[in-house]
């Protein structure tokens, strides 16, 4: 799709509205399942983030001693791209 001057964005991309019914029972249950509900990023997340390594990398970032290996970046988006094609078909 070529985009101009004359395309707007807001309208390509405005959302669609669906009514939706409420009762006081619907609401009830709607507030009661999200008054459960507990996000994944509550859990104790001290073990999903190596901080030791993440202030490594920053440091190295600082430096400028950090090198991308764009081969291996490359390598994964080919093979990731592959996979997503394979189960499409």
């Amino acid at each position: 799709m070529k985009i101009d001057s004359n395309n707007s964005i807001n309208r390509i991309a405005s959302p669609v509205s669906v009514p939706r019914a409420s009762t006081p029972e619907t609401a009830k249950n709607e507030q009661s399942a999200a008054t459960r509900w507990v996000p994944s990023s509550a859990h104790d997340g001290s073990k999903d983030i190596d901080t030791v390594r993440v202030n490594e990398l920053r440091q190295a970032i600082r430096d400028g001693s950090f090198e991308v290996d764009t081969g291996k970046i490359a390598d994964g988006l080919i093979a990731s791209a592959q996979e997503l094609l394979s189960n499409k078909g």
